[in-house]
């Protein structure tokens, strides 16, 4: 006799980017149960909402808030996100019950040239909606103009192709390209430890209702360890530091063998001064990394250039 089948609720947000993101999440869930029966609810968050107005105007959650209270209502039993739009202080009564293995995390160069960073004219106009990518291009690139930018990875693309578009290039994260099928786009990778990625960058966050034993289990079963631990490590980085959705703020971990090495770049808005700073340690205490990372950098004046906020997402 067959057994039951049991139906399970993803949400997520209402784009063609976290909708291609929850579908890799319930391929992933039915290949490892042959009982579940997914389900898809779009949710539109306040950042979607609000797409006129930059992200660090709009506080910090912008892009999980509205997913939380459906979870939280028990409209849907597992929430998807990019992790990276997460806070590191979690809504009371939920959980990240399983870190699916990390797409590419490296940023991505796409110009109308096919020119890289370093190749691009001066005086072309680079367009980004994070201030840490805006301020590690000006660290690199000073003679560029740095346009800000809203809307999905879709939109951005058609802004780009626009004939009367007066953008040259866009930065933007290569997991997203390539996961709605568009990586022939990109002109350039940029190299995750040094041009430094926003900490979670590529992975995803599948949380969960703390009492809700069954979605956490079934989260856990598609979990990969390496990624929760480099995640873990990055997000231990920002929690330590406290940095903000309007701080140009990169984390990234890497795990080599028995080695995980963090990079972190904190920055002034302008790019004019920042502190950079790599080191590792056994895989095991990457968390402890996360935090001594962070005491060093702190020492090192790193808190000066940061906004007087405690929110913790970044882009």
């Amino acid at each position: 006799m067959a057994s039951a089948s049991r139906k399970i609720v993803l949400g997520c947000r209402d784009s063609v980017l976290a909708i291609a993101q929850t579908n890799e999440v319930a391929e992933a869930l039915k290949k490892r149960f042959d009982d579940v029966v997914i389900e898809l609810l779009t949710i539109k968050t306040g950042g979607d909402l609000q797409r006129d107005v930059p992200v660090t105007q709009i506080g910090v959650g912008v892009f999980v808030k509205e997913i939380e209270s459906a979870l939280s209502a028990g409209e849907i039993d597992i929430a998807v996100h990019s992790l990276k739009d997460l806070p590191t202080t979690l809504t009371d009564g939920l959980v990240i019950s399983g870190v699916p293995y990390r797409e590419d995390p490296r940023d991505a160069v796409i110009s109308k040239t096919k020119s890289g960073l370093n190749e691009i004219s001066a005086g072309s106009i680079v367009a980004t909606g994070s201030a840490r990518r805006r301020a590690l291009i000006a660290s690199e690139r000073n003679d560029l103009i740095l346009k800000p930018i809203r809307g999905n990875v879709t939109t951005r693309l058609a802004m780009l192709d626009d004939e009367n578009s007066v953008i040259d290039a866009l930065i933007l994260a290569a997991a997203g390209l390539k996961r709605i099928k568009v990586a022939d786009r990109i002109s350039e990778y940029l190299s995750c430890m040094s041009f430094v990625s926003a900490p979670g960058q590529g992975a995803l966050a599948l949380q969960t209702r703390v009492d809700d034993e069954n979605a956490g289990a079934t989260c856990a079963a598609i979990e990969d360890a390496t990624t929760r631990l480099c995640i873990e490590t990055e997000r231990a980085f920002m929690n330590e530091i406290g940095g903000g959705c309007s701080a140009p703020i990169g984390a990234h971990a890497r795990i080599d063998g028995d080695v995980i090495t963090l990079a972190v770049f904190v920055s002034e808005p302008s790019g004019a001064n920042f502190v950079r700073h790599r080191a590792s340690a056994s895989a095991s205490e990457g968390i402890e990394l996360g935090k001594r990372v962070a005491d060093h950098i702190i020492q090192q004046g790193a808190l000066e250039f940061l906004p007087q906020s405690t929110a913790v997402a970044v882009s």
